[in-house]
């Protein structure tokens, strides 16, 4: 029994320890990245329609190459007909074959495949840089969540040491009542003001839970799938301070560099050459057609060596007897498709004049998010170095007021407004630190960097 209950005591231990090491997983920002990057759906279809834009681009490679066909058949004939392998007239059952190898060609079709081999080849560039303007999507979306679960913490954070500091202020103002040198006043303010506090940090943690989720969504993670945590951003205290590039700068560099601008622009070309292809209908279309081929009857077949007919030839040898060799040229000039040729090219025009506002509208968009991320930082930047010089006056302030409440030299609300000035300053002063360090990373995103 002894022994048992010795056993049972190890074995709780060892639970209880395993439950307290229980592995936490540390997600960096790169980490939150490179995981968004493999798994989102948005991104592997872009993949795929690189896939397909290759595809298409090799099809039309093939278009200029002759088609090539084999055909071979096996037929009962019944009641009179004409043999023409017999060169007469029968009336038996019959049986015949036609093998035979056909290839056709395109010799000119108003340079419709050149066009189309055009087309695609802009449609592949399109295709890639949608890869390289999603994957930029991905991580822009990325550093937004992050920069969201990052400030949620940092709040926590001040509102924890709030509460911490109100409970001692409480318990202070307790023990002054009890032994007659305070007042109910106080506590019961203090109370109120520990009460509100608590409310508003518990507010903050349900904010950064659904942050959290927002970020582990956008990572198709499952956050129920153990503890997951965010590990914190090292700021750097010159990476702050450096100066960002003229706007010009910034811009002309994303305009070069933006793959969303090289997708719209390669699309606008793509709709121009399937314009030119879609004109190239009206032209006619010169074709080639070959056939190799032979025929077989089971009435016989005549020797075109001698001319003599030998209705028992064997299959092989009417093979021989019968071989030729066919070619066709043809020409088809299009008269009237019940406008199906007119449809055709008004439809493409209309597809080349929206590619060419995509490109614009792209360009638009382009500038509108550079103008906004640039006008951030450099108010973050400007915010810094004023919420530096805040909190360290609102700081000082609100020590000289803490011991002035604690002397009994000033009153209760005016040091409450001290203290909420100083909180503010604190959030500003991370606000804007956090802001610069993430639309730098942004402009840099954007920019190729």
């Amino acid at each position: 029994m002894r022994k048992t209950l010795i056993f049972m005591m190890i074995t709780m231990s060892v639970l209880a320890h395993a439950q307290d090491t229980e592995e936490v997983t540390v997600l960096t920002l790169d980490d939150c990245i490179q995981t968004a990057l493999e798994r989102n759906i948005q991104l592997k279809q872009a993949r795929n329609s690189q896939l397909m834009a290759e595809s298409n681009r090799l099809q039309s490679i093939m278009n200029f190459f002759p088609s090539l066909s084999a055909g071979v058949n096996y037929d009962y004939f019944f009641g009179n007909f004409f043999d023409p392998n017999a060169a007469r007239q029968v009336s038996e059952t019959t049986s015949s074959s036609a093998p035979n190898i056909s290839s056709n060609m395109v010799l000119f079709n108003g340079f419709s495949n050149h066009f189309q081999l055009s087309q695609r080849k802009h449609e592949l560039v399109a295709a890639s840089e949608t890869i390289k303007n999603t994957e930029i999507n991905v991580e822009s979306n990325i550093l937004a969540y992050y920069l969201s679960v990052i400030l949620d913490k940092e709040n926590i954070k001040i509102a924890r040491e709030r509460v911490e500091l109100l409970e001692a202020q409480l318990e202070r103002e307790k023990k002054r009542e009890s032994v007659g040198v305070g007042n109910l006043e106080s506590v019961y303010n203090f109370q109120g003001q520990l009460a509100n506090q608590k409310l508003t940090l518990n507010n903050l943690e349900n904010t950064l839970r659904r942050d959290l989720l927002t970020l582990f969504q956008s990572m198709q993670l499952n956050p129920n799938d153990g503890e997951v945590e965010v590990q914190a951003y090292d700021v750097q205290e010159e990476e702050l301070l450096l100066e960002a590039d003229p706007f010009e700068v910034v811009l002309e560099e994303t305009l070069s560099s933006s793959p969303a601008l090289k997708a719209a622009s390669s699309s606008y070309e793509a709709s121009r050459y399937q314009f030119k292809s879609a004109k190239a209908q009206l032209y006619p279309t010169i074709t080639a057609f070959g056939r190799i081929g032979s025929n077989y009857s089971s009435n016989g077949a005549r020797n075109p060596t001698n001319g003599d007919f030998e209705p028992d030839a064997s299959f092989s040898r009417q093979m021989e007897f019968n071989e030729f060799e066919y070619v066709n040229f043809s020409l088809n000039i299009p008269i009237f498709s019940r406008y199906q040729t007119s449809n055709n090219i008004q439809i493409a025009k209309v597809r080349m004049a929206n590619a060419e506002l995509g490109v614009s509208q792209a360009m638009n968009t382009i500038t509108n998010l550079v103008q906004t991320a640039y006008l951030d930082l450099v108010s973050a930047q400007n915010t810094y170095i004023s919420a530096k010089e805040n909190l360290a006056a609102t700081t000082q302030t609100f020590e000289f007021m803490k011991k002035r409440f604690e002397t009994g030299n000033t009153d209760f609300y005016t040091y409450l407004e001290s203290l909420n000035n100083k909180n503010r300053a604190e959030l500003e002063l991370i606000n804007s630190k956090y802001s610069i360090v993430f639309r730098k990373k942004i402009l840099e995103l954007y920019r190729g960097s």
